[in-house]
């Protein structure tokens, strides 16, 4: 049987794994499988992402994710503003260990899900969800890096943190309509 959170799937996304990261420790890619099975099923409860065929989530998702744990940029705590289903933030605390991770989510039934993924992976001294807009959380949240992925325009995020003197990293990773944003 295949499907959302088939063995099929899941072991199909492992080879995906070991074919674009042969190096992640095995107990870390058993996480990063069982994240990606867990968004299978909740995907099919609520709508979480559209990115759920193994090869693409691995090349998008976990991509997106190691990218930024390369980039130098992090300083912790970091800030993974509107989290959705946990990439980048939850994906890169499970992938580098490394922490606090403060994934900031307004919408109620997907910071339960990121609670129940914390939870379920045993990551809680690595992460932390709050359920609230960023504008309202993020001067409580003190971050030393903001990280977002498709959130919405620049000047639309810069909006909600500027009142934060905290930070001094701001890591957006935007799609093709960022030479528009960057113009106008």
């Amino acid at each position: 049987m295949t499907g959302p959170g088939s063995a099929d799937s899941a072991a199909i996304f492992r080879e995906a794994l070991k074919k674009h990261y042969p190096d992640i420790a095995p107990e870390t890619a058993d996480n990063v499988v069982k994240f990606y099975e867990l968004v299978l099923v909740e995907n099919s409860l609520q709508n979480l992402t559209r990115i759920t065929e193994p090869e693409e989530f691995v090349a998008l998702n976990v991509s997106d994710s190691m990218a930024i744990l390369e980039s130098g940029f992090l300083d912790y705590p970091v800030a993974d503003l509107g989290s959705g289903f946990g990439v980048p933030g939850l994906l890169c605390a499970i992938l580098s260990g490394v922490g606090p991770w403060v994934l900031v989510e307004s919408e109620k039934g997907k910071a339960e899900f990121l609670n129940r993924c914390i939870s379920s992976l045993g990551i809680s001294t690595l992460v932390q969800v709050v359920h609230g807009r960023i504008e309202n959380v993020i001067s409580d949240i003190r971050p030393k890096t903001l990280v977002a992925r498709a959130l919405g325009p620049v000047d639309r995020i810069y909006g909600w943190v500027r009142n934060c003197s905290t930070w001094n990293n701001l890591v957006l990773l935007k799609g093709p309509k960022w030479a528009e944003e960057k113009t106008s």
